[in-house]
């Protein structure tokens, strides 16, 4: 009979990469599990579990993933998600479901029902104060944790966090008083880009000595696919746009900063601009604040914006673009980049034949 283990993490920084810790310790408890043929319990919705799952295709090691699920329906999407977006091969994959409503309770129920359900289980990085740590305290048979490769859990501080000192802005920059550009500011990625599954974003990380998906990349991730991909995030009925300023860069920089909730900078000197007048020729239109609960009429919800109550929204002075924008379309000579660096600006420049304008001297 095939003994099943759970290799067990509690959750860490957003931006790994090969020498992480954890993950050297991850890919040498996946090897050794193979050699001694086990079944590998795992799981979806953080790093932790999901490079589990990139690594037991790598290694080719059997696994049950256990979803977590509001219903059945939200389940089969889920499971279909996951065999897409890590090309996995169903002859080698069973899924086990987790169902209830309560977000807390129900990664809490995956985690004692991974536990409960394996011969052994392997701690890598556990919380001294965690629930993990409480589910593995309380298993009858303490002979089923293996520490071997056990280290201790060491969190992770913000690595793509800044501040840019004005006093250090090119002159290019700073002689841009008035935009003549609507420009989209872009910044590192907390997950895998639009353009890419997830088995590609955990290769990267996997192979880089840094983390991989940065400003800088996602910028050159845009110009090399040549499409600034919409979000829904924060959009107003949940309708896909991409965002623009027409701030001056400048002035933008003080807007860049540090959103702890979010774990992620509000946006980073990396961006797109295009020039104003062709811009607004391109279907990119100016948004329409408004006071709280006074929406205006006859206007297309995800043109407005609240101006906020905590934050003035009015500040960014934002432009929005229905869905998906193709800068193919766009012709060189109207559009330019933004790059923190000379030598990132330059990259660009000689790469894809757009200007290039550093941020800092």
């Amino acid at each position: 009979m095939i003994k099943s283990a759970a290799i067990l993490i509690s959750r860490q920084g957003l931006h790994p990469c090969q020498t992480t810790s954890w993950i050297v310790q991850l890919k040498k408890a996946i090897d050794w599990l193979k050699n001694k043929s086990y079944h590998l319990y795992t799981s979806v919705g953080q790093q932790t579990w999901e490079l589990q799952i990139f690594f037991a295709k790598q290694f080719n090691l059997e696994q049950t993933i256990v979803i977590p699920a509001n219903n059945a329906g939200h389940f089969e999407n889920l499971k279909q998600t996951v065999i897409e977006h890590f090309c996995l091969d169903t002859k080698k994959i069973q899924f086990e479901k987790v169902h209830s409503k309560n977000l807390k309770s129900l990664l809490y129920q995956r985690d004692a029902q991974i536990i409960s359900n394996s011969d052994i289980l392997i701690p890598i990085s556990i919380r001294k104060k965690g629930h993990m740590k409480e589910l593995i305290s309380t298993i009858p048979a303490k002979n089923k944790v293996m520490n071997q490769f056990q280290i201790d859990y060491r969190p992770e501080k913000a690595n793509i966090s800044y501040q840019i000192d004005t006093s250090c802005l090119s002159k290019k920059v700073r002689a841009l008083s008035s935009s003549p550009y609507l420009i989209h500011w872009t910044r590192a990625s907390n997950t895998h880009w639009p353009t890419e599954n997830k088995y590609s974003y955990y290769q990267a990380i996997t192979n880089s000595d840094a983390y991989p998906r940065n400003a800088f990349a996602s910028l050159e991730n845009m110009l090399t696919y040549g499409q600034i991909k919409a979000s829904s995030r924060h959009m107003p009925q949940k309708t896909a746009t991409v965002s623009f300023s027409g701030l001056p860069p400048k002035d933008a920089v003080s807007l860049m900063h540090w959103r702890a909730r979010y774990c992620q900078m509000s946006f980073e000197p990396y961006g797109i601009g295009i020039e104003k007048t062709y811009a607004l020729s391109a279907g990119i239109q100016k948004v329409q604040y408004y006071q709280p609960g006074y929406k205006p009429k006859g206007v297309s919800p995800w043109r407005c914006q609240s101006i906020g109550k905590r934050s003035d929204w009015r500040l960014e002075d934002e432009y929005r673009h229905l869905g998906d924008l193709d800068l193919l379309r766009i012709p060189n000579d109207k559009k330019v980049s933004f790059c923190y660096r000379y030598h990132e600006a330059q990259k660009i420049q000689n790469q894809f034949g757009i200007r290039g304008i550093a941020m800092v001297d």
